[in-house]
């Protein structure tokens, strides 16, 4: 129904108007695509994110588990991604990337050599116009040239790239100003890697001008056993929050001078469960699949006593999982418990959460 106090409009549309004078009008937003997903869920296919934890945490680990799975056409935590080139500023663990990388092409068993993965491996002073002017200008170089589109710019880490203070407004708004540019410019995701303040219940550390200025934040913490993190969205712009649960897994990636063995953690293909934020940020059983479900509730029906490792077991292939197989019961007791579902006692128990 029309208000009987309506203004007068011109017989011209008023997009028109609008156009005339440098605004953008509503048919021209109304006309655009919805945006895509460069990991749905988790990244934007344009924006910006700060993805930060506690020192030690494994924030490189799942930063260059994107980078990876996005150059290679991967899943990403269980979740499909958009296949393109990803350039990794990789300014802190220069000595240990070898491994990392040898670390995941075994996990995935893929050559890796031939990814459209481009890198970085010094500091940047991301607030300087000109610098960053350079990399944009890089980036459209090796576009063109390699025929393959940008998707995914990963900064690890943001101290290393501010060359300013991080408490300080001025200096945050003018690097968040300048991934937002990257990031509109290009039209990729930039993913800035960060820590977490001494109260982790805060989120990142530095000035609030973070929280603010990114367009998502996901919270690394780990989880309640050895080898689990849980990844959390604590902002997304026209998303809702979520968690999942990522699981790293211990890799030899080959030997060094004195011939000792080298490891490294990679992000494992079983990661990516999601995770009951409103329980105790306990992974959701409804994830499982059957024979996770069924181990599960063996275990449950024990009781508060729990069972121990052997007979769990025993009593899971009597239930069927994996049609009485030795292998499917032990790697599902073995999930169930790096993923939380399971608390091991002192008294080496297994008592289902």
């Amino acid at each position: 129904m029309k208000n009987p106090t309506s203004i007068p409009m011109s017989a011209r549309p008023f997009a028109d108007d609008a156009k005339a004078f440098g605004f953008t009008s509503l048919p021209e937003v109304l006309g655009r695509e919805f945006p895509l997903h460069l990991v749905r869920g988790l990244f934007p296919q344009v924006g910006t994110t700060c993805l930060f934890g506690a020192p030690g945490t494994g924030k490189s680990f799942v930063a260059l588990d994107v980078v990876f799975s996005v150059a290679a056409g991967f899943n990403v935590l269980g979740r499909r991604s958009l296949q393109g080139a990803a350039v990794y500023l990789s300014t802190e663990g220069k000595s240990g990337l070898k491994a990392r990388a040898i670390a995941w092409a075994q996990a995935r068993d893929i050559d890796i050599s031939d990814l459209p993965v481009a890198l970085i491996e010094e500091p940047m002073n991301l607030r300087d116009a000109e610098a960053v002017a350079t990399l944009i200008d890089r980036i459209r170089r090796l576009e063109r040239n390699s025929g393959v589109p940008c998707r995914f710019i990963c900064v690890d880490t943001l101290s290393q790239c501010l060359f300013g203070d991080e408490n300080r407004q001025e200096d945050m708004a003018e690097f968040t100003g300048a991934m937002t540019r990257i990031s509109n410019v290009l039209g990729v995701q930039v993913c800035v890697v960060h820590h977490s303040g001494k109260d982790k219940t805060k989120g990142a550390r530095g000035s609030s001008v973070i929280n603010g200025n990114f367009d998502t934040l996901l919270a690394l913490d780990e989880g309640d056993c050895e080898g689990q993190l849980v990844l959390r969205t604590g902002k997304q712009k026209n998303d809702g929050k979520a968690a999942v649960c990522i699981v790293l897994e211990r890799v030899e990636c080959g030997v060094d001078g004195d011939g000792e063995p080298v490891y490294s953690l990679v992000v494992s293909d079983d990661s990516g469960e999601p995770v009951d934020i409103g329980n105790g940020c306990q992974p959701s059983r409804s994830s499982l699949t059957e024979y996770g479900q069924k181990t599960l509730e063996v275990l449950r029906a024990a009781g508060p006593d729990g069972l121990e490792l052997r007979e769990w077991r025993k009593r899971a292939r009597g239930a069927g999982v994996g049609s009485g197989r030795d292998a499917a019961a032990n790697d599902w007791t073995n999930k169930l418990v790096a993923r939380g579902f399971v608390e091991v006692r002192p008294n080496g128990k297994h008592v289902a959460r």
